[in-house]
């Protein structure tokens, strides 16, 4: 029969991992922060990314970049997600707390990591931070390495389709705050959004790459309306904290 010293050295010595999910802009850093998470490894490709892009191009902001500097920046990408997998694969060999940054968009590969962690003994945990599309798009132009528009609301809309399987997969270790303002404009109008955040240019596209291109952004249009219409149900700080402390102890 295990003693209550055994239970206790078994429940310390479980390792942890979190995973951060929201599009850009939504506050992830500075609500991690503010929710006073500490001793864990981050793993965030975008750390390694940033060091490149300032390192190779000098810039980081994909609005200034010419469609030769944007081909560069996308392969810069790969190198960065190998030194990022390299930092990760050494962290969870030695069983180390880490935090997992993304934006949730793509379910399939998270859950995949989320059972293997699981497979190697972790607990797991999801933190969600919620912004609308326009709030996702302004805090984006704002800070230093601003992503396409389609970028932005192709994430946005990845993430927001996810939340009630992430709910389900994860039960009562997943917390969701509403990261906007109060001041939040919560509209969405394509038009409105392709003059206030142009894309940049890039290579020539054929007729058929033109329409295509126009059909994907007319159903990726069609369905952030029908995903800002489902009213979410989002936890207040206090009780993400009191979760999040609660798991990470």
């Amino acid at each position: 029969m295990i003693s209550l010293v055994q239970l206790l050295m078994e429940i310390q010595s479980t390792p942890k991992a979190i995973f951060m999910a929201g599009p850009a802009g939504a506050g992830k850093t500075f609500t991690l922060n503010k929710l006073g998470v500490k001793g864990f490894t981050m793993i965030n490709v975008d750390e390694d990314y940033e060091k490149l892009l300032k390192k190779e191009l000098g810039k980081e902001d994909f609005a200034s970049m010419s469609p030769e500097e944007l081909s560069q920046a996308a392969k810069l990408m790969g190198q960065a997600r190998a030194s990022t997998k390299e930092k990760e694969t050494q962290a969870i060999s030695t069983l180390q707390n880490i935090i997992i940054d993304g934006t949730g968009a793509a379910s399939k590969p998270l859950l995949k990591k989320k059972q293997e962690l699981e497979n190697l003994g972790y607990k797991t945990f999801m933190i969600m931070i919620y912004v609308s599309p326009m709030t996702s798009l302004k805090r984006n132009v704002e800070r230093g390495r601003s992503l396409p528009t389609s970028a932005v609301l192709n994430s946005w809309k990845g993430l927001v389709s996810n939340i009630d399987l992430y709910k389900q997969e994860f039960g009562d270790n997943i917390v969701i705050v509403n990261n906007d303002p109060e001041d939040v404009d919560k509209s969405f109008d394509p038009e409105k959004i392709q003059q206030l955040f142009p894309m940049p240019v890039g290579k020539p596209k054929t007729p058929e790459e033109l329409a295509k291109s126009k059909a994907e952004k007319e159903k990726t249009n069609q369905e952030i309306k029908s995903l800002i219409d489902i009213e979410q149900q989002f936890d207040t700080f206090d009780e993400a904290k009191q979760k999040v402390n609660n798991f990470v102890k």
